[in-house]
């Protein structure tokens, strides 16, 4: 068995482009669990009814059924949170705190003790 091979590409993005590409993927699962969490509570408030009158009439067997299926998806949804909050840590290590054209005073002493460095060398 070989290794896989990497087609060549006329274009490959740069570090910056792809973490802009990692954190627009992380907002859009964002959205996507905000539609499925969403779409949840239209299903629980179908369910109960508009004034808690319960219009299908299920029976308590019923009830706690659909609490379950309603817990597991909660619980499936708060998994996802968590791997992408791995996954915006992640990402967060790879964007620099300083950069050359950043005049934050911390930067900017950073950039004179690099200076200093540079000159010491």
């Amino acid at each position: 068995m070989s290794m896989p091979k990497i087609p060549k590409m006329s274009h490959r993005p740069d570090k910056e482009e792809v973490i802009i590409d990692l954190l627009e993927s992380i907002a859009l699962e964002e959205v996507a669990l905000s539609h499925i969490l969403n779409a949840e509570a239209e299903k629980i408030q179908a369910f109960v009814g508009n004034c808690l009158d319960f219009p299908t009439k299920p029976n308590n067997h019923e009830i706690i059924k659909f609490n379950r299926s309603v817990q597991d998806l909660i619980e499936t949804v708060v998994m996802k949170e968590w791997l992408l909050l791995k996954k915006l840590e992640n990402v967060m290590e790879l964007i620099p705190i300083h950069h050359d054209k950043c005049q934050c005073p911390s930067c900017k002493e950073h950039q004179k003790h690099d200076a200093k460095d540079i000159k010491n060398e």
